[in-house]
């Protein structure tokens, strides 16, 4: 058994080991890549067409995920009376208006999300372990099967054959690096601190590596297509509701069937709120998140980052803060 911590691995000068643990590390990388470039070719295929029935919730939910959805369902309900934000109390609510309109001409999904809020609700509740995003659980998998069938989500058949690469490109670090670690304990040696450290970076550099991009090439052209085509249309849905002085055209009421500012939330993210009279949604959750987590920074501008004002916007689309947002209130898709 002698061999086992007698042999050139366990032998190597600690330096040279360092390196040649850094190839290792950097052929896992190597194989990961290509090996996830096997399982996404949707950049040969056509990007759709953008249909004339478009579902801004499903829109939000190929952007960012279930949680993009819940927050454009509550702004859905927030722009249309059902709900207001109340952010004058220590915590931000979200309650239900004193006098909203009949409920019968909401959608099955906004009915599931005003009947949840209920009287009022605090806006980290939505992604709470009872909260919007669970009760949307259906939502979420009809959205998913679709997409997935499109090709605009990676599916799920491919995420376990790609976790079964992975896993084993982790045990090939951490067994390399434990086996050192182990070999240098026996023979004595015990200045390991740069070695723990390496086995550290290495397990997290193949970790970050190793993840299958919730989007697949196709569904980003889409979304860029999307936000290419409403670009202009985010603007003017914009400037109808940027308080000031001056008299404005009433907001057009629908496109395709869909409203123009509801629309833009689902193919932009809540950002584009930023500087008009619904900026009090953006706050609301943001304070949400700040006081949940102690101060940081991250929640209602999630998803795009836009600034409003006068005659234009800059915005920078993606999400700010992960996929589906999972750092601004609750997990991500």
């Amino acid at each position: 058994m002698e061999i086992l911590i007698d042999n050139p691995l366990a032998n190597m000068y600690g330096p040279y080991f360092l390196i040649f643990f850094g190839f290792i590390v950097f052929f896992a990388i190597i194989v990961l890549w290509l090996v996830k470039s096997q399982f996404d070719r949707t950049d040969r295929l056509a990007v759709p067409s953008i249909p004339s029935n478009l579902d801004p919730f499903e829109i939000a939910y190929l952007r960012g995920g279930i949680n993009e959805v819940a927050r454009s369902v509550i702004f859905s309900l927030t722009q249309k009376g059902f709900v207001e934000i109340d952010n004058s109390a220590a915590k931000p609510v979200i309650k239900k208006s004193q006098n909203p309109p009949s409920s019968r001409n909401l959608s099955t999904i906004e009915q599931l999300a005003f009947s949840w809020l209920g009287a009022t609700r605090e806006p980290s509740e939505v992604f709470g372990s009872y909260g919007l995003v669970s009760q949307l659980g259906s939502y979420e998998k009809s959205y998913r099967a679709r997409l997935e069938e499109q090709q605009m989500l990676t599916g799920e058949s491919d995420q376990r054959t790609f976790n079964s690469v992975k896993w084993a490109v982790f045990l090939l670090i951490l067994s390399l690096g434990g086996y050192k670690l182990l070999a240098a304990i026996a023979h004595g040696h015990y200045n390991i601190i740069l070695l723990v450290i390496a086995l550290i970076v290495g397990l997290v550099i193949v970790r970050s590596a190793s993840k299958l991009p919730r989007q697949t090439k196709l569904g980003k052209a889409y979304l860029d297509r999307l936000q290419t085509a409403f670009d202009n249309l985010k603007y003017t849905s914009q400037a109808a509701y940027i308080p000031s002085g001056e008299p404005k055209l009433a907001p057009q009421t629908t496109f395709a069937g869909v409203d123009p500012l509801l629309l833009s939330v689902g193919v932009f993210g809540s950002g584009i709120l930023v500087g008009t009279v619904f900026d009090s949604y953006n706050q609301a959750f943001q304070r949400g998140q700040n006081i949940q987590s102690g101060g940081t920074s991250c929640g209602g501008g999630c998803g795009s980052s836009c600034s409003s004002g006068g005659s234009g916007s800059s915005c920078s689309s993606g999400s700010s803060c992960g996929g589906g947002c999972g750092g601004c209130g609750g997990g991500g898709d």
